[in-house]
């Protein structure tokens, strides 16, 4: 990839954020589809393509439309450092947790805590790391 094209998907998660910040989801999700739109073929081998489908993933999941996030998720887990990742495993137990299954869920939300212990938790809804304690020993 170019780097004015890795540019125009920088400045298309950047727009994104910014709309995710003042909690309007549906642009900022409208501007993650179109950085994922932007990523040439593989999708997912590009250095960027982690932040993209995060971000994806993110604007689906504030949301509330967990399938979709869980969609972005599973291509952050495809990315180079996806599966290291923490919060690609927070983001996909809590969107597990939320469409009710919670066999996905607390494998998700083991292996988030297993690479980031509480901390990943940190400003998240209590009820996540409550539900974990539910099934491992914290």
């Amino acid at each position: 990839m170019n780097d004015k094209l890795a540019s125009e998907i920088q400045a298309k998660i950047d727009e994104g954020d910014a709309f995710l910040d003042e909690d309007r989801f549906a642009l900022a999700v409208k501007c993650y589809e179109q950085a994922a739109a932007l990523l040439p073929e593989p999708r997912n081998a590009h250095a960027i393509s982690l932040q993209v489908y995060m971000a994806l993933g993110e604007g689906y999941f504030f949301s509330g439309y967990y399938d979709q996030a869980l969609v972005a998720f599973k291509q952050a887990m495809k990315t180079s450092g996806g599966i290291e990742n923490p919060l690609t495993h927070l983001r996909m137990g809590q969107s597990y947790f939320e469409i009710g299954e919670l066999d996905s869920a607390a494998d998700s939300l083991t292996r988030s805590y297993a690479l980031d212990g509480r901390t990943i938790f940190d400003g998240e809804d209590e009820k996540y790391l409550s539900f974990l304690a539910s099934r491992i020993d914290l």
